[in-house]
This record gives C-alpha cells, structure tokens and sequence, in this order.
C-alpha cells in the first residue's frame, strides 16, 4: 500500500512538471504577443513563477518518492542503482542529475537576477534587459522541460508496470 502511494506521488510530481511545461509555452505566446505591452510584466512574473513552483515541487516529490521506493520491501525491487539489471533507470538517473544541475546551478540564478531586474525597474512595461534576461532564463527551463519529456518516455516505455 505504501509503495502504491509513493508511486502515485511519483507519477504525480512528472505530472506537475509536464503540466508547467504546458502552462510556459501558453505564456510564451501570449508574453511575445504583448511584447511592449503594460501586461507583458505580469505574464512575464507568472511564467517564471509558475515555472519555478513546477520544478521545485516536482523535484522534491520525484526525489523522496523515488528514495521511498528504492528502500520499500514491497513492490518492483529497484534496489539502489542496479544499473546493470535496468539500464533505462540508469539513463534516467543520469538525466535526472542533469536537470537537477540545470535547476538549480542556471535556471534559479537567472530567474533570481530576473527578479533583480524587475525590481530595479518598477515600472509597468518590460526592458530590452528584462526582456532578453526572461528569454535566457526561458530557455533554460524549456531544456529542462524537454530532458523531463525524455525522462518521462524512457520510463513509460521501459517501466514494466506500464
């Protein structure tokens, strides 16, 4: 039972982050089609706002859950790494890391000096610097999105419970 709750909280944290995935690309479009617009500032903080609460809760649940897997007596016995027994776990881990790397060493420091930006410059509509510092920090979080889609597949399409 416990394993089953783990694995939904699991599956759920993907969800999450696939879901703010969707959410940023909505906000991409309408945020380069308010482009100079008093509103563009606005969509600008919610994307970053939504994109950062989508990793960070994602991350923390694919983390403990994951952890609370590995350790249960019940349910498929993963065990610590056995790379040799499941290498699709170990792609995953390998690109799981690299999300972590890009979460929180480039996307969390260019969405803080966004944030900087923002504040140095109260007023309603986007600068040029606002402007290019929100794209770089976008684009970071869409290659994290992308390696969590990879991440997703490998795991619906090796996992043998699915």
């Amino acid at each position: 039972m416990a394993y089953e709750i783990f694995l939904w909280i699991h599956t759920f944290s993907y969800i999450i982050w696939l879901a703010a995935f969707v959410a940023s690309l909505f906000y991409y479009k309408a945020i380069t089609g308010a482009n100079g617009m008093p509103r563009e500032k606005s969509l600008v903080q919610s994307e970053r706002k939504i994109s950062s609460m989508g990793a960070h809760i994602a991350v923390l649940g694919i983390l403990i859950s994951g952890g609370a897997m590995v350790s249960m007596p019940s349910g498929p016995q993963w065990g610590w790494f056995p790379f040799s027994h499941y290498p699709w776990l170990a792609i995953m881990q390998v690109i799981f890391v690299i999300i972590l790397i890009i979460v929180f060493g480039i996307s969390m420091p260019a969405g803080i000096k966004l944030k900087k930006l923002f504040r140095a410059a109260p007023e309603e509509t986007v600068t040029d610097e606002q402007r290019g510092q929100w794209k770089k920090a976008w684009n970071i979080s869409l290659i994290v999105y992308l390696l969590v889609v990879v991440n997703t597949v490998i795991g619906w399409w090796f996992d043998p419970r699915f």
